[in-house]
This record gives structure tokens, sequence and C-alpha cells, in this order.
């Protein structure tokens, strides 16, 4: 439940920043920035991960998260692998989708992150933004997958305007940032 809780919430803030931000405030702006851009593009080489090369991949990641990976998302043979504290994360691109899949030092699958655009929403989850906020473009869209649980973040933009909204999968949406754009 732990592993959970931390990794929902990275994977909020991550989502937070990901969009444009307007002038609120400056010294905040740059630590999203910085949290931004290591989520997005991870460092080849840090002390807390490492990218492999395709052949060091089998002796270092847990032979259960390369088999339960294989499993999960089929067809992906180009996937790039990083060891970190607790564990280890696979990067990949399907069908458009920039993921990543998490799981932990034993190999069990924690999470996926994916992003993408509106048109890889589900239906019922644009249905339910859209409805609501029908003057608003989707930006982007954050999908997270944990175990028995997916949640949608829906970044939606006007012209005075940017929001974050979280969707469950059950349709069931909350606002989790809204910011003033500043001309």
């Amino acid at each position: 439940m732990k592993k959970i809780a931390f990794l929902a919430a990275a994977v909020l803030s991550a989502a937070s920043i990901s969009g444009h931000l307007y002038g609120q405030d400056a010294k905040a702006q740059a630590d999203l920035a910085g949290a931004q851009s290591l989520l997005t593009n991870p460092p080849a080489t840090t002390s807390s991960s490492a990218f492999l090369a395709p052949d060091a991949v089998a002796s270092t990641i847990s032979a259960r998260a390369i088999k339960d990976f294989k499993g999960r998302f089929t067809k992906v043979a180009d996937e790039k692998w990083y060891l970190m504290d607790k564990g280890s994360c696979a990067y990949f691109i399907q069908g458009g989708i920039k993921i990543r899949a998490f799981y932990d030092t034993k190999g069990h699958w924690l999470a996926s992150l994916k992003y993408c655009g509106e048109e890889q929403l589900p239906h019922l989850i644009r249905d339910v933004v859209k409805r609501t906020y029908y003057d608003f473009a989707i930006t982007f869209v954050n999908i997270i997958e944990v175990p028995d649980h997916t949640a949608y973040l829906v970044h939606l933009e006007d012209k005075n305007s940017l929001k974050i909204v979280r969707v469950n999968q059950d349709g069931e949406m909350d606002v989790l940032t809204d910011l003033t754009k500043v001309n």
C-alpha cells in the first residue's frame, strides 16, 4: 500500500507539471520544470537510476519483471530499462503512446504511466470531461494504471485558464489544478 501511495503521489506530481504553466510563482515553476524534465526524459546515468543496454537487461533486471512485461505489453521490442533505487522501469512507445511500466525489486508490476492525447481516452471518460468543460480543449492526457484501478489526468486549456482534472474508471471527476493565465 505504501508503494502504491508513493507511486500515485509521484505520478500526480508528474502529471500536474506536464502542461504549460503560466505566471504563477517563478521559483515553484523552476522546481516543477526540473521535476518534469526528470520524468519525461530520465537521466542516462545517475546514482538512483541507470539506463541498461539490451544485453545487460537480462542480468540486472528481475526475470519476473521481464516475463510480466512481455506478457502485459505484447509486440514491444524496443523498450529501454532503467534501474531505480527500489526497482526498475521500462520505457517504450506503443501505438504512438509513451508508456512507463514500473516494477519493484522482486519483479512485481507496480504501475504503468501512459502519456497520450485526447484520442486515446475511452469514450466514457472523454464524455464526462467534455460535458462539464465543453469550452476547454484537451491538451494532454496521463493514464495511470495500478493494480485494480485506472485514473485519467486530463489537461484542459481555454484562453484564460489551465486545469487538470482527475477522472476515475467509474467517471467520477475532481479538479486537481486550476491555474489562471497571466497575459
